[in-house]
């Protein structure tokens, strides 16, 4: 190798550099490729946030995954723990976890696949105070016969209480099953007005 290529590659050598740590983290989770995560204090008690540059991904109660270690190995993307939502966001999910509207909120269901998107839009556009049947969904999304497979959908809700599937009864009217348990979903639609008791 002639010794000019052999200074520049010194030199080249010499410009090298160890990248800082959070680089790698702000790289993927800006190419939206993982997300951040943290705990917030809400009207329904502490709850584990996972969002990424285009909106809330993941959602879970701390009674659920009392961890960030608990909450990352049910998330379905690499998730970073941060020390707090960015205040806009937090905001935003704290007044629809109160209102029960999260139209304001931005949500990312980019990595759910189509069809459990459609439900999920679908189940969005109840508004507080009311139900609807599993079949209804189905019927929205253009799937009449797909009643069952709605409910498995919505039973895979990344983002509950946002994406209120709580709202969503048997056809009798009757409660029903919840991923945090049939109590719950009464309670929260007592909360919401759409029961009595």
């Amino acid at each position: 190798m002639p010794d000019d290529l052999r200074d520049l590659e010194q030199e080249l050598r010499a410009l090298r550099s160890v990248p800082p740590d959070a680089l790698f983290p702000e790289t993927v989770v800006g190419v939206g490729a993982a997300d951040e995560a943290a705990l917030a204090d809400s009207p329904v008690g502490p709850v584990w946030i996972a969002w990424s540059v285009r909106g809330v991904t993941a959602l879970s109660p701390v009674f659920a995954s009392k961890s960030f270690e608990d909450f990352s190995r049910s998330h379905r993307r690499t998730a970073f723990e941060r020390d707090a939502l960015p205040a806009d966001l937090g905001d935003a999910v704290v007044k629809a976890l109160d209102t029960g509207n999260a139209n304001d909120v931005p949500i990312d269901l980019s990595g759910v696949r189509p069809f459990q998107q459609r439900v999920l839009a679908a189940c969005s556009t109840i508004p507080a105070g009311e139900v609807k049947p599993y079949q209804w969904i189905a019927v929205r999304i253009d799937k009449p016969a797909a009643a069952r497979a709605v409910g498995t959908a919505l039973a895979r809700n990344p983002i509950p209480l946002l994406v209120p599937c709580h709202r969503v009864v048997r056809a009798d009217g009757s409660v029903g099953s919840y991923a945090f348990g049939a109590q719950r979903k009464r309670d929260l639609l007592i909360r919401e007005g759409a029961l009595l008791h």
